[in-house]
């Protein structure tokens, strides 16, 4: 597992440093109005574009041979992902508030919540695109991934519309604390393991 979690944080870092480098320019733009982006890519980047990457070099066909089981290859997906979600978190919080810090910007009241709902966004989102995909592939499964993203995008929307700023969704969580939407995100992509499992498996040995 330690292996497959190396390989991929490899390809992340070879393949995909200029959308690292705007990931990082979107968490750092004061008042934090890109900053979902920056969940959006940091999740579909770190799961579903490695997925990818995996068809496009023929690396299933190889992994196959390899002493891994079918549970550990599409695990390794998930922990990318929960770790790109992860990191957007901490760096979007770190940066945003490095603002506050010198007074360049005044985070707004929530800032910190909201982070939490985007992070808990693009769990869910994670936990819809990724059976899809083990079960059909990338390729096939791309126009999916596309209208999961379009849903995301939508609850993003909605959470910056309205009155109360990009705060809105938080009146329907309001009584849950708002570091436990992560965890609760994360908790419905591990039940999901299974599906995808599952899939993989009609997929690669059909």
């Amino acid at each position: 597992m330690k292996a497959l979690l190396r390989k991929d944080i490899y390809l992340m870092l070879t393949q995909f440093r200029a959308l690292f480098l705007v990931m990082v320019i979107f968490s750092a733009i004061p008042g934090g109005l890109l900053v979902p982006f920056t969940f959006l890519y940091a999740m579909m980047l770190t799961s579903v574009s490695l997925m990818s990457v995996d068809e496009q070099t023929q690396w299933e066909a190889l992994a196959l041979m390899l002493p891994y089981s079918r549970r550990q290859l599409v695990t390794v997906k998930y922990v990318m992902g929960w770790l790109g979600i992860a990191a957007a978190l901490v760096v979007s919080v770190m940066l945003q508030g490095l603002w506050a810090v010198t007074g360049a910007y005044e985070l707004q009241k929530g800032f910190f919540d909201t982070m939490c709902l985007y992070a808990a966004i693009a769990g869910v989102g994670l936990a819809l695109m990724l059976p899809v995909n083990f079960r059909f592939g990338y390729a096939k499964g791309r126009i999916m991934t596309i209208l999961f993203a379009g849903i995301i995008g939508g609850a993003v929307g909605a959470s910056m519309g309205g009155g109360d700023g990009f705060y809105t969704l938080l009146k329907v969580t309001s009584r849950i604390p708002t570091p436990v939407y992560p965890l609760l995100a994360a908790a419905l992509c591990a039940a999901t393991i299974p599906l995808s499992v599952a899939g993989y498996k009609k997929r690669v040995e059909k």
